[in-house]
This record gives C-alpha cells, structure tokens and sequence, in this order.
C-alpha cells in the first residue's frame, strides 16, 4: 500500500523541520553540549512537528555517530527508530494508555538497563489525556529517573497537564506553520514527487490547513487525486466546497457591484457543500485583508500573508470600496461567529449574511435600527418612565442626550407630557440626583394647567420625604421649565396637601434625634426591639419596655 505524503517526507533531523528554529536549536544544543534534561514537554498546535522532534531527539542519542547535534540517519539504532523497532524507544499514545495500571507497567520498566545500549526513551504522545491518577503516579519517576531514562511529553493542550508534571519538564513550545512556509515546503514536495502543482492551488491548501503541515500534505494528496495527478486550483477549489480565495474574490467583487447577483452566487456556494463556519473563516480574512490595505496601502503588505495574486486583487478592487464600508463588513462576519458555533443551518446563514452585508454597505448607521419606538403622549407614573428608560439603554449603546429645557417644557403642557419627555428627565436625573430618581418611581406626576402636580398616597415614607424638600421641587421644576409652586392633588389625609415653597422637610434630620415612635411611625414600620448604642441588651436589665410586639 502507497505510504501517505506526510509519513513519507516527515523530517529525519532537526533542519528538515519546518520553522521551528528556536525549539530545534535548543535541543540540538542541550545535546552537542551535554545539557539534555531528563524530561520535556513539547506543546504546540496539531501538526507542527511535536512527534517528529521527539522522534528525532530519540535517535540523536541513541545515534552511533551523530553530527553537530543531528542523528547520522544511517546507523543501525537510527534505522530502528524511524521503523519503531527499536527496544529502547517507546511511544506511547497517551488517549488510549491512560489509566494508572499503564502508567505502572511503564513505571516497572523504567529501571531497567537499556537493552541496546545509550539511553531509553519515552515518548508520551497527548499526554494532557491522562488521569489523574496516573500523572501521580509519574511524579516520584519525573523527579528522580535512572540516569539513562529520558522522558518526552507532546500535547496540544499544555494547560490541562498539572503544573507538579509541568514543574519537572523543561517546556518547549512549538508554533503553528506560516502559510508561506507551508506553501514552500509543499512546492518542495512537489519538486521531489514529481507532479505540477499550481501557485494558488498551493497558496490555497496552506491557508486551509491552519498551521498545520500534515493537514496542508493531507489535503494535496486528495486535491491530486481530484487533478489526475496534477495539483490545479480548480481541483483544489472542487475539494474545499466554495470556501477558496479565488471564489470569494468574486464574491466581493459581485457586491460591490451588483448585490443581487451576489446574493445568488453566495446561495451558489453554500449549496456546494461548505459549512457555514468555514465560510466564514474563509471570508472574514477576506474582507479584513482590504480593510487593511483600504487604511494604509501598500505598507499593509508587510502585515499580510498574501500571494502575489491576491495582492494583485486587492490593488485593483479596494479602491471601489471606503475603509467605513469595509469595516462594517468585518465587523458581520464577526457577529455571525457565535450563532455560526451553536450550529446555522445554511440557508438560514445565507439569509442573516445578506442581510448584514447589505445593510453594512447603506449609508444608514445600523444603530438607527435599535432606536426605542415613539409612545403616545399622556400622564403616566414615572416608574413606567424609569422601565422606559432601562429598556432603551439596554437596546442601543449610544447614550442618551442630556433632556434640554425646551422639549421638556413642551412636553409638559396641559394637553398631555409625551413618554420621551418623561424618558429623558429620568436619563438627567440619574447622573445628578439619583435619590430623587429613586423616589420619583413610587410617585406619579403629571402637568396641568400649568401646574406640577406630585401623588405621593403609593410612596414610601422615604421617599415622601425626598419629594417634600426644596431641592427636589425646584429640581423637577426647573426640569418642567414651571416657576410655579408644585402642589399634590387632594387625596386622603396626610396626602393631597398642597406644598408651599416655604414648606420645610422634616425638623428631624438625623433618625437618632427622634424617639422610638417617631422612627416607627417615619419609617412606617413596627418596632420589635430597641438596642442601646453600647450594646447592651435592654432585656438584660429584666424590663421588657424596650421590646414592642409588633402584633
């Protein structure tokens, strides 16, 4: 059976791996000098070379010969590592050997001489899949090896490894792969297999594969399959379902020029199979590229991974677009990532995708769309102006103006005080004063004839007396634009009477100057006990006058 790509052309020493110079320099350094450590940890993302390197440095120090810190490749121990024949190096698939009974069988081996001489190697593949246990049981074996034993751990998700594991190894991360250098290594592979292969077809496959190498080489295999040996940007096209550069090019060019032929094309390639996620990964770097290039030109190049295509296109087709246009087209496809990860079907994402496409390209702000609807005018209580408020705060981020006399003084007259009138004395008032905001809420005010009229028979106690004070009534005065003193309407006793400008607020400022009863009646409350200031229990003395039985 035919050897897959990334099996056949995986790296035999250090420089064959692809831009990983800091990770590999180090290892090849620790060992020409003596330096290797008992245990590391290799961490980075899929297909970057963690294994490889492990493998590598298996063979490096078993090697019969080795050269400037890199295995010979041609003695017999090197020979057995790559063909995972030889005793004294043994990978272990962390997922499926996870449990403590394995990690004590690896355990009762450890001491062991070496069975062909150097050294004995283990290499932990996803070693984050362990169980708890078993990382335990690793602990005393990590801190205290045989001085033959050198232990290596991969993982592609070095945070869920416990730091008392991560504490005795030496942490070497590893990065994903540039599309650049994806695209090299697999013009390199071409070159030595010996078929054609495009620019843009192999543009493309790197910037699908994410980083990862045995992806971009995984993918060739099966766009070459498509090609009849020949790696072509249609058959690459033909692979990734609608989500190629080149495509979505189009796409764009389509809505800028004619929106509705581009709302049938993006019907065209969603039915072609891709997922709506990956579009989308596909066509956010897409229009984030000219945004880029819309802001700063041809310094944004640097910034970029592009072919030189691609660059072509965006100097030719940005021009048409303004950085505001495209900005808002960015920010669509962003909005549309978390309802895309909780699972769109695709014409439902065609839909909402056109929708903030089209809408981001009008000269209307898209705020607008989040405005409160206008309310019929007339009296109502200011709690229903406070939920007003609340709800339209919570739809639109903008904040909202500070009320100006003459709107309010409009909305105040006898023919009926609008909502937005209402709305926006409370947006004042709860930057300035906010305990007459609070107040207002149990309150019902209106304006008639010219007169401010305030029913306090639903207010608390608190709150009556915040609205009999004189900074509260000139306050809303002033707000209504009204020189005129503010009255209540009859009601029953203690409510209805009418507040002159001389009226005063309660004599008593400070609760701790009222007795007993008048804190109890101000309050509106029953009184259950009273403790003196220096703690001590008026029960203590055997009178029982100071405990009110609130039945």
């Amino acid at each position: 059976m035919r050897v897959s790509l990334y099996r056949k052309y995986r790296p035999r020493v250090f420089s064959d791996i692809v831009e990983q110079k800091a990770a590999t320099s180090l290892l090849r350094l620790s060992f020409t000098e003596g330096r290797l450590g008992q245990a590391y940890l290799f961490s980075g993302p899929r297909g970057c070379g963690k294994t490889t390197a492990a493998r590598i440095l298996a063979k490096a120090v078993n090697c019969e010969s080795p050269k400037d810190g890199e295995p010979c490749c041609s003695c017999k121990s090197c020979a057995d590592v790559a063909s995972g024949e030889h005793l004294d190096v043994m990978e272990i698939d962390g997922a499926s050997n996870r449990g403590i009974d394995q990690i004590r069988e690896l355990k009762s081996h450890v001491g062991l001489a070496p069975f062909m001489g150097g050294s004995k190697v283990y290499i932990l593949d996803e070693v984050h899949m362990l169980t708890t246990e078993a990382f335990n049981a690793l602990l005393k074996t990590l801190e205290e090896p045989p001085p033959f034993a050198l232990f290596i751990f991969a993982t592609t998700e070095p945070n869920k490894v416990p730091v008392t594991i991560r504490s005795r190894c030496q942490h070497v991360p590893f990065h994903r792969i540039t599309a650049s250098g994806i695209a090299e290594r697999l013009r390199a592979v071409a070159a030595m297999e010996g078929f054609e292969a495009e620019g843009p077809a192999l543009w493309e496959i790197a910037r699908n594969a994410d980083g990862a190498l045995r992806d971009a080489l995984s993918l060739t295999e099966q766009a070459l399959a498509l090609g009849s040996g020949k790696l072509t940007a249609d058959a690459v096209s033909a692979l990734l379902g609608g989500s190629g550069r080149a495509e979505l090019e189009r796409f764009a060019s389509l809505l800028r020029s004619s929106p509705a032929e581009a709302a049938a094309a993006l019907k065209e390639l969603l039915e072609r199979g891709v997922s709506p996620e990956r579009f989308l990964d596909a066509l956010f770097p897409l229009f984030r590229d000219m945004w880029v290039y819309s802001l700063w030109g041809d310094a944004a190049f640097s910034g970029l991974t592009l072919s030189e295509e691609e660059k072509e296109f965006l100097v030719s087709e940005v021009p048409g677009w303004t950085s505001g246009v495209l900005g808002r087209l960015v920010s669509v496809c962003a909005s549309l990532y978390p309802r895309v990860r909780q699972g769109l079907r695709s014409d439902v994402f065609s839909g909402l995708l056109t929708f903030g496409l089209i809408g981001a390209m009008s000269d209307e702000p898209a705020s607008t769309a989040a405005q409160p609807p206008a309310v019929p005018a007339g009296r109502f209580a200011p709690r229903e102006a406070a939920a007003f408020v609340k709800k339209a705060q919570s739809q639109s981020p903008t904040v909202m103006p500070e009320p100006a006399a003459a709107p309010l003084r409009e909305a105040a007259q006898p023919d009926g005080g609008a909502r937005d009138g209402w709305a926006a004395l409370f947006s004042s008032l709860w930057d300035g004063d906010l305990s007459l905001c609070a107040a207002m809420i149990d309150a019902t005010l209106s304006v008639s004839g010219g007169e401010l009229v305030i029913d306090c028979s639903e207010a608390g106690p608190v709150s009556k007396a915040v609205l009999e004070s004189a900074k509260a009534r000139n306050a809303l005065c002033a707000a209504f634009g009204l020189e005129r003193e503010a009255t209540a309407p009859p009601g029953p006793p203690g409510e209805g009477k009418p507040l002159p400008q001389s009226a005063k607020p309660h004599n008593r400022t400070s609760p701790g100057e009222m007795s007993m009863e008048e804190l109890s009646s101000f309050l509106g409350a029953d009184l259950l006990m009273a403790k003196p200031a220096d703690g001590t229990d008026l029960g203590d003395s055997g009178d029982d006058e100071g405990i009110i039985d609130a039945g």
